[in-house]
């Protein structure tokens, strides 16, 4: 592995930091988004105890609980003698920063997704270029083993570039499907929330 690492050339190096930084926002993202998206079945034990007006009882179940909906229900019992219009203004801003909150360093994957395969690429125009330029400083055109040795070292980044960019832009994708899915719970938990609550104006 070492071996392949140092034919790769001088890119190696960037693409080696891509894969460090990659894996490091997965797996830190990952986890947040685990913890975000934990379940909502208690949600609706939490909805009893606001329409039995226990708030009380219901502010410290949701400290019990993770996530921005658990967050979101905090907002409602805190707030609840706030007007409707209000208090579905604060609950809107809590929620995007919540949804901001969890959107962070996102952009890192994107970024990597695309330029890794682009830093592969310009290792092996690299390669290349400096195996057609040893093959004419030997006058050796004939050798095709030569030639197909050098091209061989050249696609190491490109390969490896593919195998960074690939997998990084598929979890870039699926953190932005859970960031939807999420901004969809936690709006239809809030108007279910105030819902039970019922309206202060």
């Amino acid at each position: 592995m070492l071996e392949l690492f140092l034919k790769g050339g001088v890119l190696m190096y960037p693409l080696l930091l891509c894969t460090v930084i990659a894996v490091a926002v997965i797996l830190e993202r990952g986890i947040q988004f685990l913890r975000a998206g934990s379940g909502l079945g208690w949600l609706q034990e939490a909805q009893i105890m606001i329409r039995n007006r226990a708030f009380s009882e219901a502010a410290a179940f949701a400290k019990t609980q993770s996530g921005p909906v658990a967050l979101l229900l905090g907002e409602v019992i805190e707030h609840r003698d706030l007007p409707r219009s209000e208090l579905e203004t604060r609950l809107s801003s809590v929620g995007s920063k919540e949804l901001k909150r969890l959107s962070v360093r996102l952009h890192l994957l994107e970024l990597i997704g695309k330029i890794a395969p682009m830093l592969g690429l310009s290792g092996t125009v690299l390669g290349l270029t400096r195996t057609f330029q040893t093959v004419a400083a030997v006058q050796n055109i004939a050798n095709p083993g030569l030639l197909a040795h050098g091209i061989w070292e050249a696609l190491i980044t490109t390969v490896t570039g593919l195998f960074i960019g690939i997998p990084t832009l598929v979890f870039h994708h699926l953190f932005e499907n859970q960031l939807k899915s999420l901004s969809f719970e936690m709006k239809s938990s809030a108007e279910t929330m105030l819902t039970e609550l019922g309206g202060n104006g």
